[in-house]
């Protein structure tokens, strides 16, 4: 009988120290396309080989991704892309969801100035867009909502209104690319 609890309390202590030592996720580079790859947290995408892992400080961040050059004086990355999740209550609509988000969104003081909405596919699924200006911080974003479940994904890109628009192919690169596995 000890044997057979021996083996047990050993093979549950190396199942549990594998278990320990990766998170799953993982960043590879390929160089032929000047690209790396997330994957993991249920989702993959795409970004350029010169962007790096960033903080986020956001509540709901799973990951962020940023153009380091685009750093201010404090060291904060001002070019990014987070992705964030969030769980949708099980009796409300993502649109609903979506909207409730948006209207709080404008009753805080932050500027905020819808430019435009709708819906776009993104890994084959429908998704809602909400590009808009946040005056408070002089930004411009873009935020991809994607409904897998009760899971909303929401893509969030961000950069200085006054480079925005630059950054379009790098937005859309990762929004293309990014799938839920």
């Amino acid at each position: 009988m000890k044997k057979y609890l021996l083996a047990i309390i050993l093979l549950l202590s190396i199942v549990l120290i594998s278990g320990c030592t990766t998170s799953g996720n993982q960043t590879t580079t390929n160089t032929s396309t000047g690209m790396k790859s997330y994957n993991g947290d249920q989702f993959n995408f795409n970004y350029p080989s010169n962007w790096q892992i960033i903080t986020s400080q956001a509540q709901n961040s799973t990951i962020a991704v940023g153009d380091p050059t685009s750093a201010d004086n404090s060291g904060n990355v001002q070019v990014n892309v987070e992705i964030q999740t969030a769980v949708k209550p099980s009796n409300v609509t993502i649109q609903d969801y979506y909207n409730s988000t948006y209207a709080q969104f404008a009753a805080q003081n932050l500027g905020y100035k819808q430019l435009s909405d709708g819906t776009i596919t993104v890994g084959g699924k429908t998704a809602l867009e909400n590009v808009y200006i946040l005056s408070s911080v002089s930004k411009e974003q873009r935020a991809v909502w994607i409904q897998n479940g009760n899971t909303i994904y929401i893509i969030l890109c961000s950069a200085p209104i006054s480079q925005y628009n630059n950054q379009q192919d790098t937005f859309n690169t990762i929004i293309n690319s990014f799938k839920l596995v």
